[in-house]
């Protein structure tokens, strides 16, 4: 198989990893009423999920190092695909949720070692730009996976939406089989090596800038459906069609990111990135029930979101490219914290009726990545 056709096959991957991952914030509605729960407690399937995903990221990097990437990244998809049928057919919220944690640690693997995996099979010159291009997945999840999750969820139930994400993940698990090299394997890491990458000040350094930043985004984004339905009484129709304005504009955002970043550089991408994050971002936040100024800020806030995360990936390379399996899994890992905290301090805050505050503190936060990002950049210029 072409590099060409493993590229993309790893793009689909990561588009169902992503779309399973946020599937919870297309379905908060349905699965709040199926449930008799709360908005609050539907948004920890997020929050619970992104806490293991933080443990399991690094470690499976680590116990997984010598593996074939093509068996290690089949067997994801393969565990991703039980896990999302077993959760469409769960009776109870307690079941779903521990469906969800079953089966994240094909989460946990897959997108980390797919940025690992084709750096093994690429050019270096052409390494940045792969990075970013597999990394449209998510954007494309965003984009198109959890929009159809909403509509899915809305029209036909919450079950249904999880047994095609299960289909989904299968075909995903044959194609990424059948077209990603066999024989790659990451270079070996010991525990002494992953102990000196943790001490690196540069690279300690972007992986707060992930943690922060993500966690200013995952404040709000979770929660944008029930937003929309309680400020604007929105039908499940029109949630769809902003939640895809919010996607799509990632998946333009990312397109320009990976086709500018080899002259930009990953740290400039970035800083561009996170600054369209915030003005995006406040836009929402004080929007109120104004579609026009919401569709705005969502649409801005989503063209940031995407080429934030792949900049911080390459950036994570660059500094160190022998430890490039290792500082993408940790990078990755921090990036579920950041849901994990974001999904965490916005549920307390819903829970406790400050719903207008959700997106100026998400605001705030991500003021803090970009003042650290822009640190970064200056000292240690990565």
């Amino acid at each position: 198989m072409s590099e060409s056709v493993a590229r993309w096959a790893l793009l689909f991957g990561n588009f169902v990893i992503g779309t399973g991952v946020l599937a919870p914030a297309g379905l908060i509605n349905q699965l709040s009423a199926a449930f008799d729960i709360d908005v609050a407690t539907a948004g920890s399937l997020i929050a619970y999920g992104a806490a293991l995903l933080f443990v399991e990221a690094p470690l499976l990097a680590f116990f997984t190092n010598r593996m074939d990437r093509r068996a290690l990244l089949t067997g994801a998809l393969v565990l991703y695909a039980a896990g999302h049928l077993a959760s469409g057919f769960a009776s109870s919220f307690a079941m779903l949720l521990i469906a969800r944690l079953a089966m994240i640690g094909g989460a946990a693997v897959f997108t980390p070692q797919a940025a690992s995996a084709i750096g093994l099979f690429v050019p270096v010159e052409r390494r940045s730009s792969a990075v970013a291009f597999i990394f449209l997945g998510w954007s494309f999840a965003l984009a198109i996976g959890i929009p159809l999750v909403s509509l899915i969820g809305a029209y036909t139930g919450w079950a249904t939406a999880y047994f095609i994400l299960g289909a989904a993940s299968a075909l995903a698990a044959c194609v990424v089989f059948g077209s990603v090299p066999r024989g790659l394997t990451a270079p070996p890491m010991s525990a002494a090596a992953w102990s000196r990458l943790l001490t690196t000040k540069s690279v300690l350094l972007l992986l707060a800038v992930t943690t922060i930043f993500v966690a200013g985004q995952f404040t709000a984004y979770p929660f944008v459906a029930a937003e929309l339905k309680a400020r604007l009484g929105a039908d499940p129709n029109l949630i769809a069609i902003l939640l895809a304005v919010y996607g799509l504009a990632g998946v333009i955002g990312s397109v320009i990111s990976a086709a500018a970043i080899g002259k930009l550089g990953a740290p400039r991408s970035s800083s561009y990135a996170l600054i369209g994050v915030i003005i995006g971002l406040a836009l929402w936040a004080g929007s109120g029930a104004s579609l026009a100024v919401a569709s705005v800020g969502l649409f801005l806030w989503g063209t940031g979101g995407g080429p934030a995360i792949s900049s911080q990936q390459a950036r994570l390379i660059a500094a160190n490219p022998a430890a490039s399996s290792a500082s993408v899994a940790m990078n990755t890992s921090v990036l579920y914290a950041g849901q994990a905290l974001g999904t965490a301090l916005g549920g307390h805050l819903l829970a406790s009726g400050h719903l207008a505050g959700l997106g100026f503190i998400g605001v705030a936060l991500v003021c803090v990545a970009l003042a650290l990002s822009l640190l970064a950049q200056r000292r240690f210029a990565v």
